[in-house]
This record gives C-alpha cells, structure tokens and sequence, in this order.
C-alpha cells in the first residue's frame, strides 16, 4: 500500500456520511474568522445511480489535492486536517447513517437537515451492496446511526440487523444516536449483546425546559424510561449526553437532571457534557455551570463523565482568559485536579484529543509526561517528543493514567483494569 507525507485527514483518506439527498465527507464543523464551517459535501443524490465509488474517490482526492498545493478548499482552516503520512488508497473506514430526516422531537440546536421529513433518495441497502461488491470497505469499518431519530427509518430493524451481522464489512464499532422517546426491542438486543453503544441526548431536568429545547410537550419521562429498559444489563453501553444551552444550564436544572437520573437507576451509564455547537464561544457563567454539572455527577455517584470537543475547546478558551493558575488554585470546584499538578502521568492515547488536552490544559503547565500509550499505532515511536509504550508498560510503572480520548473512554478504561491495573491510578475527574 503506497503511503505519502501530505494533508489530509482520517474522513477525507476513509468516511462517508449519508444524508437524505448527499453524501458527504464528515459532519465536522468548525469556525474560521466568526464563521462556520463544515459537513464538507462529496456529492447530490437524486437515486441510486448518483452514488458513483469512481466519483466519491475523485472527489476526496480532489480536495486533499488542494490541501497540497495551497489552493481554496472547503476544508481549509478545519483542525481536522493534519500533515502526516497517508495511505494513497482510499477505502471506507467509517460510514453514518443519516439517510433520512424524520424526527419526532424539535430541538431549539437542531435544523430541519435533520427533521425535515426527508426519506433517502436511494436504497440504502443497494448502495452497501455495491460498496461490498467493489471491495470499498475496508475490512472493519464503524457505523453510526442517526438521522432524524435512527428508529423511525423505514425499514430500520431489517436494515439495521443486515448491517450489524455482515461478515464482511465487519462493523466492529456500531453507534445509535436515538432520542429514546420511542423504545426499540432490537436496539435493546444489540446493546444486552454488546454489539452497540447507544447514545440518547436528554437536555433537561424538568418538563418545562424539555419543551424549551426539545420542542414537544410529550416524551420527557418516556426517554427515562426507556434508558432504565435498555441499562437492565448495566452493560455500560449507554452514552447519556446533555446539551447545554441557554435554557438548561441553571444549577437547578442541573440537579433535577441529576435527581432523575438516581431514580431511574442510570449512574453506571457514560455521561457526555456537550454544548452548542452553533455558539462559538461560551461565557465565563456558562463554563463554571458545566464544571458543577462535572462535578456533580461525580458527587452522585456517575464514574463515567466527559466533555466533548464542542464543549472542550469553548471550555478552556473561557477559562484561560478569564481565570490564572492563583484563581484555578482557589476555586474549590477544581480541587480534585491540584493531586496531580506536580505528578508525572502516563498519556493513554496518542490523536488530536491527546495533543489538544495537553497543549491547552492548565493540568500539564504543572504535571509532566512520563510516556504515552497507544494500543493501535504499533509502530509509532515518539509522540510530542515522548516514548509511545504498550499498554503493558503500564504495569512497570506506578504513575497516574489519563486517559486522552472522550468517544473510547470506557473501553479504555477497561482495557486498563484488564492489565491488573489498580482503578485508584486512573484520573477520573475534571481535566482543565
């Protein structure tokens, strides 16, 4: 496999993303100079014949041509975009599922891309056949699962139980978005199986602020319900994610969200802090309600909490010009990161979440980097200039762990209890 030094990225080089009526490259947004950017267009769809393999390569390749040689792209200024070696081939790694756009809820974040009753304007089990048949897949590939609400798809569960049980693609990363305002039998045999990570956005903590931002009157205790059904496992396969906005972020809120979530039995699940993403920037009130939030539901008892990109770049940027070190020192809602300030830490993970945490945290202008860990880049020596170790080395050391991703946190977490490792070196809490 021909490989080159150049520009590119991991959705350009192997994603596809299905949307009603297009196909595009990623659904990554970012803001260049105030303005918004992103969900880069491969091509139209009108039917089945508009999805071409020749053309959807052409296309990617025509845009990493422009990365290299200085010409106006649609991805210019995304952080995304990387120099680096890259694979010459084009294969599919990654595809999402956000052919339609039917949606029984009306979030005050969401658009009509996403609720305006759309069905594909293909088959979409036509279009994996000839992806299979041309060999475009790779030999794993991930999948998400979205829309609109991902049930209300037609012809979900047969689509969907087609897709997860192919030997070739084999899926071994398959994501539901879903509101969970409708429950869904195979979606609850997926997850009781371990072949799935669902991920349900609540958004609220009472039924007023529901129908403040998700728009609709009914469903609020419903998704609470129908979480509670899907955890009777407690596989820890749920990703429970909340949307701050300027409706929601009250400490109130917080914490009748927060009460909800005790009642209904779903402290094992993963919590996700997100925000926004139209906003590019946030307030300094805003940032401290989602450090209570963090902390929060640490105090209640949720070992699994993590801010996404949209709310971990806002986050730091706000606090970085509005709080120093003296005030971070001070604030008692940090005090469970001072333990680390002058540890050395061993870095699980070695991505852009990796380089981006330590280049911006206030945590590594006082702790230092023992080495990093990467389970997957076998041969990748240095990173940022410090050895890249197996996960075995781990057990040679007694430093703390950071686990530097927010999407395989949990998987991660445990692949490091599987070594042997003792939980109490794990950070677990607020990294500023």
């Amino acid at each position: 496999m021909k490989t080159k030094i150049k520009y590119s990225c991991e959705d350009l080089q192997s994603s596809v993303y299905f949307a009603p009526n297009v196909l595009r490259h990623c659904c990554q947004r970012f803001f260049v100079k105030g303005k918004m950017k992103g969900d880069v267009e491969i091509l139209k769809v009108k039917n089945d014949n508009d999805i071409n393999i020749e053309n959807i390569i052409k296309e990617k390749k025509e845009i990493i041509k422009k990365l290299n040689n200085n010409l106006v792209s649609p991805c210019d200024g995304c952080p995304k975009i990387k120099k680096q070696i890259w694979s010459e081939e084009i294969k599919i790694k990654k595809i999402s599922i956000e052919a339609h756009s039917k949606c029984n809820l009306r979030c005050s974040y969401c658009s009509d891309m996403f609720y305006g009753g759309l069905d594909p304007s293909y088959d979409i089990e036509k279009m994996f056949e000839k992806f299979k048949k041309k060999n475009f897949f790779s030999k794993d590939v991930s999948i998400t699962w979205g829309g609109g609400e991902a049930v209300l798809l037609k012809n979900f569960n047969k689509i969907f139980e087609k897709f997860i049980e192919s030997r070739y693609p084999n899926f071994n990363d398959v994501r539901v978005y879903s509101n969970s305002v409708i429950y869904n039998e195979l979606v609850h045999k997926y997850l009781d199986k371990n072949k799935i990570i669902l991920t349900t956005s609540i958004d609220a903590g009472t039924q007023k602020t529901f129908e403040l931002v998700r728009g609709v009157k009914k469903g609020f205790l419903n998704i609470f319900k129908n979480l509670k059904k899907y955890n009777s496992q407690k596989s820890g396969n749920i990703i429970i994610k909340y949307i701050v906005t300027d409706d929601n972020y009250t400490e109130n809120e917080v914490d009748s969200f927060v009460s909800l979530i005790k009642k209904y039995d779903l402290l094992n699940c993963n919590f996700e802090i997100s925000t926004d993403y139209k906003g590019e920037e946030l307030n300094l009130k805003k940032a401290l309600s989602l450090v209570y939030f963090f902390n929060k539901l640490h105090e209640t008892g949720a070992t699994f909490v993590h801010f996404d990109d949209h709310v971990r770049k806002r986050l730091y940027k706000i606090l970085h010009q509005k709080l120093s070190m003296a005030d971070l020192e001070k604030n008692n809602i940090f005090n469970n990161i001072k333990k680390y300030f002058d540890a050395k830490i061993i870095v699980w993970g070695t991505g852009r979440y990796a380089d981006e945490l330590i280049s911006n945290s206030f945590l590594f202008k006082k702790a230092k980097i023992d080495f990093f860990v990467d389970k997957h880049n076998k041969d990748k020596k240095k990173f940022l200039s410090k050895d890249v170790m197996s996960p075995q080395q781990l057990i040679n050391s007694t430093n703390p762990i950071l686990i530097a991703s927010s999407t395989y946190w949990h998987e991660i977490y445990k692949n490091i209890l599987k070594l042997g490792v003792n939980k109490s070196r794990i950070i677990n809490t607020l990294i500023i």
